[in-house]
């Protein structure tokens, strides 16, 4: 198992193994951490995903016969998100590609082993040009209605002019830390990558700036009911138990003008016959029991639907979850049975159910 780089900063915190990496779950109650990420900011360690670098003039080549998002249109600090596939076109990592210039930096969250992901990226490169950063650099995210503050805190000002889905370079302790705007809570969200050297020094410092913003440390538990509440993409849940990215509702991170990339064949020919399933919003009735994975829906007698994720939501005080709908009855605003067809009524809902406070935030006004 591929250990957490900074564990003795999380002395106390709750840990798991996600996919044969150490992660830390929990630091405090589920409760606490999400309000943290809702009222205010939260430090979490993203050391689990998968990093690497390559010289952009090689890398684009390499990471767009690999990936199926268009790399090769990715503006100078700017980031794609996309994902990797099997040769069957089945999800193995959801992925960003960053744009830095004279280097793209390659983040993998994978639901496939350590070992399998460093093998098909040695596949692809030929040329030996990729520099798997994993071991070397730390990878921190922050996030929450404060998460800007803490970034402007720590590098200036300029930060608040960072697009979503950008990066840029500031200094720190005589290294070169990589900033981008990325997230996946609906509120404000940074990942910082630095090297290892000064990892502890980092956290330090980030952490003491999250807690003039009086936030907290948070594990990733929060972080997974926090993507499905705002109906980001979660390769550990739904991405795991569903598989298939057409029917994740993940046609956006695919150019479908391409047709050559790893397990292009499966995902065209799938799209061209059409699809059978679609995954939808469920929402429990108040007072009502969690909505479990593995959990069939109905329509009357006919079994419609299966849990494929599920989270407590406490800003809307219910169990709200993704199912695998049959496509004559994925829409939203219908009811169904949960469990049985004498089961409790659950309703299919429009995807995010919440309204995130950073939306409340007008950075270019600060």
């Amino acid at each position: 198992m591929r250990k957490l780089q900074l564990g003795p900063r999380w002395e106390g915190a709750t840990l798991a193994e996600r996919h044969g990496v150490e992660v830390v779950r929990r630091v405090s109650d589920f409760e606490t951490e999400y309000r943290l990420v809702r009222d205010s900011v939260a430090l979490t360690d993203f050391s689990f995903l998968r990093r690497y670098r390559f010289p952009t003039d090689k890398g684009i080549d390499l990471l767009d016969a690999l990936l199926p998002g268009n790399v090769a249109r990715i503006r100078y600090g700017r980031v794609l998100q996309t994902f990797m596939a099997d040769d069957n076109g089945r999800l193995l990592a959801d992925c960003y590609v960053a744009n830095n210039d004279e280097e793209l930096i390659l983040l993998c969250e994978a639901s496939a082993p350590d070992e399998l992901v460093a093998r098909i990226i040695r596949e692809a490169d030929g040329e030996g040009i990729a520099t798997d950063l994993t071991e070397s650099h730390v990878l921190l995210s922050v996030d929450g209605f404060r998460a800007w503050a803490v970034v402007q805190d720590l590098f200036g000002a300029d930060v608040l002019g960072l697009p979503y889905l950008s990066v840029e370079l500031y200094p720190f302790a005589e290294e070169q830390i990589y900033l981008f705007r990325a997230g996946k809570t609906s509120e404000f969200g940074y990942l910082l990558m630095a090297p290892l050297s000064v990892g502890d020094r980092l956290f330090d410092a980030v952490r003491d700036a999250v807690a003039r913003q009086g936030g907290g440390l948070c594990g990733v538990e929060a972080h997974d009911s926090l993507r499905l509440e705002g109906r980001f993409f979660n390769i550990h849940a739904e991405g795991v138990r569903v598989g298939d990215p057409l029917v994740l509702g993940l046609q956006w991170m695919v150019d479908l003008e391409k047709s050559d990339y790893r397990g292009a064949a499966a995902i065209l020919r799938q799209r061209t016959e059409g699809l059978t399933r679609k995954v939808i919003g469920v929402l429990a009735s108040p007072g009502e029991d969690r909505l479990m994975i593995g959990t069939h829906l109905f329509h009357g007698a006919d079994n419609v639907a299966e849990v494929v994720a599920d989270a407590w939501s406490p800003g809307l005080g219910r169990w709200v979850a993704l199912a695998v709908f049959r496509i004559d009855m994925a829409y939203a605003g219908l009811a169904f049975s949960l469990g049985s067809p004498q089961g409790p009524e659950v309703r299919t809902i429009s995807m995010p159910p919440i309204m995130a406070k950073s939306l409340s935030v007008k950075l270019d006004e600060m």
